[in-house]
């Protein structure tokens, strides 16, 4: 790998871990703003080899997973559909994202505040 393909993979790396700060604190302001009173919950993320978790906690504690977003591009097997870097993936479970198609990408804008994001990303229509 050349230096500079090193250089530019740590750079979105830092930017999506920016993005990923901005989206819990988006989740808050939306949550805060729809129920003022319910303000022991959080929003934090985990990162992982392939993907970043976003937690929904509860008084600190964790409770739910909110959803996955990417870290690095990639093509799921036979289907042929490709994941990039920053897509916003529905939770299949607590260690798993659903891997049917993304919901979002974050470096494209992903308003939270749009349908029922809050609770997390979009189902497939």
């Amino acid at each position: 790998m050349k230096v500079s393909e090193l250089v530019n993979e740590v750079n979105q790396e830092q930017e999506l871990l920016q993005l990923c700060d901005k989206l819990c604190e988006d989740l808050l302001k939306v949550h805060l703003k729809e129920f003022p009173s319910l303000d022991w919950y959080g929003y934090r993320y985990k990162v992982a080899n392939k993907y970043i978790k976003v937690i929904t906690t509860e008084h600190g504690e964790d409770r739910s997973v909110w959803g996955f977003i990417n870290r690095k591009k990639f093509q799921k097997g036979a289907t042929g559909i490709t994941f990039e870097c920053g897509d916003v993936l529905k939770a299949a479970g607590w260690g798993t994202p659903a891997l049917n198609a993304p919901r979002g990408n974050l470096f494209n804008g992903y308003d939270v505040s749009v349908g029922n994001r809050k609770y997390g990303p979009d189902y497939l229509i």
